[in-house]
C-alpha cells in the first residue's frame, strides 16, 4: 500500500459495507417425521412386497442422500430380482457383508429358475449369517440400522431381514482406573453392551442370570440390559426397576449417570441412593447378593441397586483381603470420611467460640500463627478450600502426568506463597491439607463431591453457631438419611438390627457370610451352609 493511500485511509471516512444479517428462525413446524409425535395406538408402518415403496420410504426416514453416512447398495439378483442393503457406514463390518449377505445372495440360484420361493426359503437358505431376524415392522427395521445392524428387502417379499454386522470404533477391555485393587480381577466395562454382559457372565456361570433388554430415550434409544438372578433376586424389585425405566419419557439418555438421577428415590438429596461401578466382580458379586444391576451401551460403568449409606463406603478390594486386613482398611477409610467432613467446621467453632477446649500452648501457638493475618478464620478457611477446589478441578482437567504435577507443585507454591505474605496463617494449611488428604480415601468418587459439599456446610454452621451448630448439621442429615429409601430399602439398613457387622461396618470372615443381606428379601435367604468348611467335621 502507498503512502498516500495509507494516509487517505485513515483520514478519509468511508462507509462500511452492508453485511447481511443471520436472524435463527424457528423451524419446529417444518420437520417432515418426528417420532415423538408417535403414540402406542398408532400402527406402524408395514414392510411393503413393492421394492420401490420400501426405498423410498427409507430413503424419506434417513434423508438420503443428505445423511452422507446411510449407505443404500441397490442389487439385481439371479432372475432379475431386485433388492438393496442399507446399513451406517462406520457402524458395520464391510467384510462381513461382502461374505454372509452378498456372495450368497449372488451365488446360490434361487431366484435363477422357476422355483417358488416364499419367507422361509430366503430366511433359511440365503442369508448365511448367524444373527439374522425377521420383522414386518418398518419401524423395528430402521432401529436396528440405528443400532449399527443391515437391513435387506428383497422385491416381492412383504418383510425386512436384519442381520448383526456391528463393527463400529470402541475400546478394549482395560485396566479400572477409578476402582484399582491390588487383588481380584483387573478387568474393567467398556462402552459396548455386550461386551460389559459377557463379562459379567464370566463370573455368574448360570442359566438363571437373566439380561432383559430395555431402551431408554425416545429418541436416542439407547439400549440396554436389566440384570438379575432369577432364583434369588426379589420379583417386587425387578418390577419396581422395570417400571421406572418404562416410565420415563425423555427423549435422549446416553449414560447411566442420566438414568440414575432419572430413577433414583430422592434425586435432591445431597448423597446418591444408586452405587455406580466400573468392575463387573463388583456387579457379580452384587447380583449374587439379590441386587439388580443396569448396564447401558456407551457408559463404561453399571449401576447397583438397591444400595445403603454403608456400601457407599465399601471399596472393591475389601473382597479380596482377609477380614482383619479389610477391616483397618474400612476403619481408617471411616476415620478420613469423618475427618474430611468435620475437622475444618471443629477447628472454626473451637478457634471462634470454644478456645478453652485448647491446651494453652496450643491457643498461644494458634494465635501468634495468625497475628499478622489480615482476614477472620472463616474467611481464611474458605479462602483456602477454595484455592484447594481450583487446584483439584484444574489436575482433573489436565492429563495424566501434568496433573499430577500441577497438583503437588501448585499446593506448595501456593501454600508457601501465602504463608509468606501472611494472608493465611501456617496451622489453617495444616487443616486444609489433611481435610483433603481424608477426602481422597474416599472410595466412590460421587460420594466425595457429597462429602465435600457437607464439609462447607459444616464449615458456616461451625463459624456461626459453633458446636451447637455442628451438632444440628449432624442432627439434620441423619433424620434426612434416615427417612430415605433405595427401590424400598431404608438407607440405613440394615440398622436398626442386630446384624451390623455383617459387612456394613466391618467385614465378617467368608465363613462367616452364610445369609445374603436379609433387607433384600431375597427368594434364597441363605447362599452357604451353616458349616462351609466341612473339610475341618467331614473327615
Amino acid at each position: 500500500m502507498k503512502i498516500a493511500d495509507f494516509i487517505k485511509n485513515i483520514l478519509v471516512f468511508e462507509p462500511p459495507l452492508e453485511k447481511k444479517s443471520f436472524d435463527l428462525e424457528d423451524k419446529s413446524s417444518n420437520i417432515i417425521y418426528d417420532i415423538r409425535k408417535e403414540t402406542e395406538n398408532e400402527p406402524s408402518a408395514q414392510v411393503s412386497a413393492d421394492i420401490n415403496e420400501n426405498r423410498d420410504l427409507i430413503k424419506t426416514r434417513f434423508n438420503f442422500p443428505k445423511n452422507s453416512d446411510v449407505v443404500i447398495r441397490e442389487l439385481i439378483l439371479p432372475g432379475d430380482v431386485g433388492a438393496f442393503l442399507v446399513f451406517y457406514d462406520g457402524m458395520v463390518d464391510s467384510a462381513l457383508i461382502d461374505t454372509s449377505l452378498m456372495k450368497p445372495l449372488f451365488e446360490l440360484p434361487l431366484f435363477s429358475g422357476d422355483e417358488n420361493y416364499d419367507n422361509n426359503a430366503v430366511f433359511e437358505s440365503l442369508i448365511g449369517h448367524c444373527q439374522v431376524k425377521r420383522s414386518k415392522e418398518i419401524d423395528t427395521i430402521i432401529d436396528d440400522i440405528n443400532f449399527g445392524n443391515c437391513a435387506l428387502f428383497i422385491d416381492g417379499i412383504g418383510e425386512a431381514y436384519s442381520a448383526d454386522v456391528k463393527n463400529w470404533p470402541h475400546r478394549t477391555v482395560q485396566k479400572a482406573e477409578n476402582e484399582q485393587s491390588i487383588y481380584g480381577p483387573q478387568e474393567a466395562f467398556a462402552e459396548m453392551l455386550r461386551g460389559n454382559s459377557a463379562q459379567v457372565r464370566k463370573f455368574l456361570k448360570t442359566e438363571k442370570l437373566i439380561c432383559e433388554k430395555m431402551q431408554v430415550g425416545n429418541v436416542s434409544k439407547t439400549p440396554g440390559v436389566i440384570m438379575y438372578i432369577s432364583d434369588v433376586a426379589n420379583d417386587d424389585l425387578v418390577n419396581e426397576v422395570r417400571c421406572r425405566i418404562n416410565s420415563l419419557s425423555v427423549d435422549y439418555l446416553i449414560s447411566v449417570e442420566e438414568l440414575s438421577m432419572m430413577i433414583e428415590d430422592s434425586p435432591m438429596m445431597i448423597t446418591g441412593h444408586i452405587l455406580a461401578t466400573e468392575r463387573p466382580d463388583r456387579v457379580a458379586r452384587a447380583l449374587s447378593e439379590g441386587r439388580v444391576a443396569i448396564i447401558l451401551n456407551g457408559s463404561s460403568r453399571a449401576l447397583i441397586l438397591p444400595t445403603n449409606a454403608y456400601e457407599m463406603t465399601h471399596s472393591a478390594a475389601d473382597a479380596y483381603l482377609r477380614a482383619d486386613f479389610a477391616n483397618m482398611s474400612r476403619l481408617i477409610r471411616l476415620i478420613s470420611i469423618f475427618i474430611s467432613v468435620l475437622l475444618p467446621g471443629l477447628f472454626i467453632a473451637i478457634t471462634l467460640f470454644h478456645e478453652e477446649m485448647l491446651p494453652t500452648y496450643l491457643l498461644y501457638a494458634i494465635s501468634a500463627s495468625r497475628q499478622n493475618v489480615p482476614f477472620p478464620s472463616i474467611i481464611e478457611l474458605l479462602l483456602m478450600e477454595l484455592a484447594f477446589e481450583m487446584i483439584r478441578e484444574a489436575g482433573v482437567r489436565m492429563s495424566g502426568p501434568l496433573g499430577s504435577i500441577l497438583g503437588i507443585v501448585g499446593g506448595l507454591i501456593l501454600g508457601q506463597a501465602a504463608v509468606s505474605a501472611k494472608i493465611v496463617s501456617p496451622i489453617m494449611i495444616i487443616i486444609v491439607a489433611i481435610t483433603g488428604i481424608g477426602s481422597f480415601a474416599t472410595a466412590d468418587y460421587s460420594l466425595g463431591w457429597s462429602y465435600r459439599i457437607l464439609k462447607i456446610i459444616f464449615i458456616l454452621l461451625g463459624g456461626s453457631f459453633g458446636f451447637f451448630g455442628i451438632a444440628m448439621g449432624i442432627f439434620i442429615y441423619s433424620v434426612l438419611i434416615a427417612s430415605t429409601k433405595s427401590f424400598g430399602v431404608p438407607f440405613l439398613s440394615p440398622l436398626p438390627g442386630n446384624n451390623l457387622y455383617k459387612n456394613a461396618v466391618f467385614v465378617p470372615p467368608v465363613w462367616q457370610t452364610e445369609k445374603r443381606p436379609d433387607y433384600l428379601n431375597p427368594k434364597k435367604l441363605y447362599r452357604e451352609d451353616k458349616i462351609s468348611k466341612k473339610w475341618r467335621v467331614g473327615r
